[in-house]
């Protein structure tokens, strides 16, 4: 493998056997750039967290090489971070119109240092990095304004795909270039980097029109209130559905504080078309049914959405009625099954008929499914091809369908690894150890900094404080103890009692010349030992000790 300028080296730091956390590394020589810097949002495992981001302190190491970020769309999966890489690497940002003002809303949250400075680009454009150029190629994507980047490299091109789909009908008219991609495969592309999001599902996706005709025939069957939940970054079926109500004489009300940020990004952007005035929130209750939609946020069940809300009586403004039709106008994200289902069934419970995609054809996914992605195979024609954007699985999947379809060579890398690539051959080098970032509020820090695996621990076994007053007496300590426990399945008063007396009895047998830290090591330990045989936990103990005498 030859060195320095003649090599392209691809660091893939996540989106590489997950889903989510999109940052990817591309450089030569001293040049470097970075394609999109997003977030995962945290499971239940990871408690204590919010999000998860991509290891700002390798990041860091590449002040002074790293020249660029660029942003292929608005995702929170490829822009979530992009303030939290700010601070620990600052670079300019470069990115649809669409991207640029929606950061400029969100980043009004954020430090001044932790907002970047922004450069608007355009399908067409082309940038120079030293050795890397960039161009940038429209796609269809279930967000406006989305993008393919080709990148200009000593070893040849490279096309990084980014999230996509080929959709004949976009909502906005602004059709997947596919004579660029063309194009390209005549010019000769060295290597394709291509979403994967989609490679098990058979077929091509549902184009936008039909999925807004189907949205469009729900309104115009149901007798009363429509309540359409969909993902806030689709704007234009937001705003398509806003136009559709109107025709047909409903008034529209947004739910959701994310809704609103999306679409004043997309009127900054001049994207949609000026759209009825809307129902405010709280004056959903004042309209008819029948002469209202409501579109909100939830259709995934995050616990705090609009939706998930009032499935639980629990939104101020948006109570669920008799003879409502709820519409889940997005897929089921893989893990999600179960609080979704949960709060369908609590929805129903309310009277409400529920309508999802299994019923009606009123959702069609954002990401190319395999007749899809093979077409962009076909289009290119790569000599080299990795998949990317997805889980293992996934990959792997999307590498056999480049294998049937003629690609000379096949690469699946994951997130750590290096590829390396010259005008001729590649190489995948060893793995490294990632360590992640995460957030928890204004926190931001590793998996050790922020004691993710205590407070885990602590979730799961709970908390023991313990308050102990100890002196000498004639032959052993008097002991005065107090034992309460959080979190703790005592299953009543008398565990803890029984606790204290037990480990007021081991503190007691002490001899006399035992320390303080020799009296709150055995406090701790025979509490621990306690809980472990009476109710098969081992839970975290906080102990106070005062020796007196000392």
């Amino acid at each position: 493998m030859a060195d320095g300028r003649n090599v392209l080296k691809i660091l893939p730091l996540g989106g590489l056997g997950e889903i989510g956390m999109n940052m990817t590394l591309y450089g030569c020589g001293d040049d470097w750039i970075a394609v999109d810097a997003g977030v995962q949002f945290c499971d239940a495992t990871q408690v204590g967290a919010e999000m998860v981001l991509p290891d700002l302190d390798l990041l860091a190491e590449y002040r002074g090489r790293l020249k660029a970020l660029i942003i292929t769309h608005g995702h929170e999966d490829h822009v979530g971070a992009v303030p939290h890489v700010m601070a620990a690497c600052p670079v300019p940002v470069y990115a649809p119109a669409f991207v640029v003002e929606l950061l400029r809303i969100k980043g009004q949250e954020y430090p001044p240092e932790s907002r970047p400075q922004m450069h608007v680009v355009a399908p067409g454009d082309r940038l120079d990095f030293g050795e890397i150029g960039v161009e940038f190629v429209r796609v269809t994507h279930s967000i406006p304004d989305s993008h393919s980047l080709v990148l200009r490299t000593p070893v040849g091109t490279v096309v990084h795909t980014g999230d996509f789909k080929i959709d004949p009908e976009p909502a906005d008219g602004r059709k997947f270039d596919a004579a660029t991609f063309s194009r390209l495969g005549d010019e000769g592309v060295r290597l394709l980097l291509s979403d994967s999001t989609n490679a098990h599902v058979a077929g091509r996706t549902r184009p936008d029109r039909d999925v807004l005709r189907g949205l469009e025939r729900v309104l115009l069957d149901a007798p009363d209130r429509v309540i359409v939940s969909l993902f806030a970054s689709n704007v234009y079926r937001v705003s398509e559905l806003a136009r559709i109500a109107d025709r047909h004489r409903r008034r529209v009300a947004l739910v959701g504080r994310s809704l609103n940020v999306y679409l004043e990004a997309a009127r900054r952007a001049g994207l949609v078309p000026p759209l009825p005035d809307f129902v405010e929130p709280s004056q959903v209750d004042k309209v008819p049914g029948r002469d209202l939609l409501v579109i909100c946020t939830g259709s995934q069940a995050e616990g705090r959405s609009a939706l998930c809300r009032a499935s639980r009586q629990d939104h101020p403004d948006l109570r669920i009625r008799q003879g409502d039709r709820v519409v889940l106008s997005s897929r089921i994200i893989p893990g999600n099954e179960r609080p979704i289902h949960r709060m369908m069934n609590d929805l129903a419970r309310l009277g409400a008929r529920i309508i999802h995609e299994r019923m009606a054809p009123i959702h069609g996914s954002g990401h190319a499914q395999r007749d899809e992605l093979m077409t962009m195979i076909e289009l290119t024609r790569p000599r080299t091809f990795v998949p990317i954007h997805g889980e293992f699985s996934f990959l792997e999947a999307h590498a056999e369908m480049a294998g049937q379809a003629g690609v000379h060579e096949v690469r699946v890398v994951e997130n750590g690894q290096t590829l390396e690539v010259s005008a001729d051959e590649t190489f995948v080098g060893e793995r490294i150890q990632l360590r992640n970032h995460y957030v928890d509020g204004p926190i931001v820090g590793d998996w050790d900094e922020l004691r993710l695996d205590e407070r885990k621990r602590i979730g799961w076994t709970g908390v023991v404080a313990a308050r102990l007053i100890a002196e000498w007496g004639k032959k052993r300590w008097r002991v005065d103890l107090e034992v309460q426990s959080v979190g703790c399945p005592t299953g009543g008063g008398s565990v803890l009692d029984d606790a204290a007396a037990y480990a007021a009895e081991q503190v007691a047998s002490l001899p006399r010349e035992a320390s303080r830290a020799q009296v709150e090591e055995t406090l701790s330990a025979s509490l621990r030992a306690f809980f472990r045989r009476r109710i098969d936990r081992k839970p975290s103990v906080l102990a106070f000790v005062e020796v007196r005498g000392d």
